[in-house]
């Protein structure tokens, strides 16, 4: 017998993933049956694999049935973007890891590569003889959908006709035919290539919409078409391997990783062909930087998120922070006023027609990242609650109703003082270029005993299998389980709804059990035969009810509000007044975005979204229009 449990012990292991990925347990066990040359019972099983989790050998798993996985996994070298982003988070064994007195000196740094090509961008100091120049481009508005929310019925009643006209040509001679070629509505130049799409634009006629100052005024706007010329290339690597490379000489020349050999002739005829991808800090206003984006370089449809976290539009004055050790700058003071032209800008509230400016500004923004954005891509917009409902309504203009996501509530502090209810936090509006193709991946938190996620489990099972409740202190959490105890709470074995083959009754411990009137059993007769089996199934009153270990279940589905990323205790200092918390972002990217992916923030800022994108392993293009915010992202 011993022999037998030895030779399972070995065929485990052997047939484990070797990286470290988890497979079930029932799976397993299949696999085991049919390459063992000996036989064992489940209770073996059971036995060797709780021995070899005791052990540290295995990690426990999620899954129906539970899985498990081999803790240290064998080392081999990342193929991939996002496995050497993984490796680089994963956990090493402390045989592993190296001593400081054993790293060499090729040893103290590394770098990882995007696979990705990027269009090749001209130097700076070849402006002048950079001739490839593109007209500025124009962008039209859909004035239907646009802050007062207003209805009106007969504004585009010309252009309504000339729809419904449209539709009731396709209806005689048939869609095919109609529209063969794009319709124009001579009134904005709008085109139309399908029946659908003027039914749609139809519908959206009598549709109530946002309005302000200057807006029907301006149905399209022009941004110039300009190139983006490279002023400099920082690479860490770079760096070190000029730093050694001319160690002898005594001389550096290259300190930045420039690409001073490049040929003249290669700037000159930038934007025609590809070299390797380098993320980009971007000086210059943030709508040009984005038209450049699309035309020069053809990004449109290749963004996967863009975060915004613009001026909150709350005061319009135009004081900035100068000091990173001095917070509480008070709007209109003279004192507070800094001279130099681009400190007024950074992070500036000020808008010529206050509110109304404000909102032109975002919308035009807005609009851009609507272009730039993949059909599986997701925009974030971070925003107070002063102009949450008209930020919401602009969205719905741009991207769609129907591209909501969802609304976050993130706490940012304890609350700000108020003569009603303090404000404690602020909000994150998130939309879908295409919600039906949307990126998404669920994020989890871990379930600590006490929470509300956590409070179902009140007992206890010991190490030699006796159960009792836990205690006032061990629930909170102020006293520690005992060694090899496990928390849990009475699982649910019934649903609603009445089913003929899984409403029958269950005989267990020569006692019948019904799931009740009109319920049924949430498992199989099978499932709950191997649930006896296994000492799992627990005799209530009146029904059945399963062991729920805390262990087995220890994460929680994050929702849409944020209660940790509070400053301060939650999440660190912020050194800048507007600075966001690295964790707001991180998790937006984690749900929206991939290893590899392309980030994109026209609101710089203090670089958290830079910042976070480098930490995660996503490619990353952000810009301001003051050196001061660029300059703050190189501290970092």
């Amino acid at each position: 017998m011993r022999q037998h449990v030895a030779n399972l012990h070995d065929l485990i292991l052997q047939l484990l993933p070797k990286d470290g990925s988890s497979i079930g347990n029932i799976k397993l066990q299949q696999q085991l049956t049919e390459a063992a040359a000996f036989s064992f019972s489940e209770k073996d099983y059971w036995r060797v694999r709780d021995a070899l989790i005791a052990d540290g050998v295995l990690g426990k798993g999620q899954g129906r049935g539970g899985s498990v996985f081999l803790a240290q996994p064998s080392a081999s070298k990342p193929s991939s973007l996002a496995e050497q982003v993984l490796a680089k988070h994963r956990p090493q064994a402390e045989d592993n890891q190296m001593t400081s007195d054993s790293v060499t000196g090729a040893e103290l740094y590394a770098t990882y590569q995007h696979d990705t090509k990027a269009t090749s961008r001209p130097d700076v100091g070849v402006q002048e003889q950079f001739n490839a120049r593109k007209p500025p481009k124009q962008y039209r508005y859909d004035s239907s959908l646009a802050p007062e929310l207003r209805w009106d019925e007969n504004a585009e009643r010309d252009f309504a006709e000339w729809l419904l006209n449209l539709v009731a040509e396709a209806a005689e001679k048939g869609e095919a035919r109609v529209f063969t070629e794009a319709q124009v509505w001579n009134g904005n130049g709008e085109s139309f290539n399908s029946l659908s799409q003027c039914v749609a634009r139809l519908k959206s006629l009598t549709q109530p919409f946002l309005n302000w100052a200057g807006k029907a005024e301006r149905q399209q706007i022009s941004v110039p078409t300009v190139p983006l010329f490279v002023h400099e290339r920082h690479s860490t690597q770079n760096i070190l391997k000029t730093l050694e490379s001319h160690r002898a000489a005594g001389t550096m020349l290259d300190l930045f990783g420039d690409n001073a050999d490049k040929d003249i002739a290669d700037q000159l005829d930038a934007y025609t062909h590809k070299e390797q991808w380098a993320n980009r800090l971007i000086l210059g206003d943030s709508l040009q930087v984005m038209n450049s984006l699309l035309e020069y370089e053809g990004m449109g449809g290749k963004i996967q998120m863009v975060y915004i976290d613009p001026p909150y539009g709350v005061k319009f004055g135009s004081n900035f922070q100068p000091f990173v050790r001095k917070r509480d700058v008070k709007h209109g003071r003279d004192e507070e006023m800094i001279r130099e032209p681009e400190m007024v800008k950074a992070y500036r509230d000020t808008w010529e027609l206050g509110l109304h400016s404000y909102l032109t500004y975002l919308r035009d923004r807005i609009q851009l990242s609507k272009e730039l954005l993949t059909d599986s891509g997701s925009i974030f917009v971070q925003i107070s609650e002063d102009n949450l409902h008209l930020v919401r309504n602009m969205l719905d203009e741009v991207f769609g109703v129907g591209n909501f996501v969802s609304l976050i509530s993130y706490v940012t502090t304890s609350g700000f003082p108020s003569l009603t209810l303090s404000r404690a936090g602020d909000y994150i509006v998130w939309y879908a270029k295409n919600k039906e193709k949307i990126k998404y991946k669920p994020l989890y938190e871990k379930k600590f005993l006490g929470d509300d996620s956590a409070k179902e489990y009140k007992w206890i099972e010991l190490a030699d299998g006796t159960t009792r409740s836990l205690t006032k202190d061990e629930w909170s959490g102020l006293v520690s389980l005992p060694d090899g105890a496990r928390a849990w709470r009475y699982g649910p074995l019934t649903s609603s709804g009445y089913s003929e083959e899984s409403s029958k009754p269950f005989i267990f411990e020569d006692k019948q059990y019904s799931p009740g009137p009109n319920n049924h059993w949430k498992v199989s007769r099978v499932g709950l035969e191997n649930l006896a089996k296994k000492g799992a199934l627990i005799a209530r009153k009146n029904s059945l009810a399963r062991y729920m270990y805390l262990g087995d279940f220890p994460v929680k589905a994050i929702n849409n509000l944020w209660t940790d990323t509070k400053w301060g205790f939650d999440a660190g200092d912020k050194a800048y007044v507007v600075q966001t918390n690295q964790k707001i972002v991180e998790r937006c990217m984690l749900m929206a975005t991939d290893p590899g992916d392309l980030i994109l923030d026209p609101t710089c800022g203090s670089g958290t979204t830079a910042y976070v994108s480098e930490t995660l392993g996503r490619r990353w293009i952000t810009c301001d229009t003051s050196r001061v915010p660029l300059a703050l992202v190189y501290c970092f």
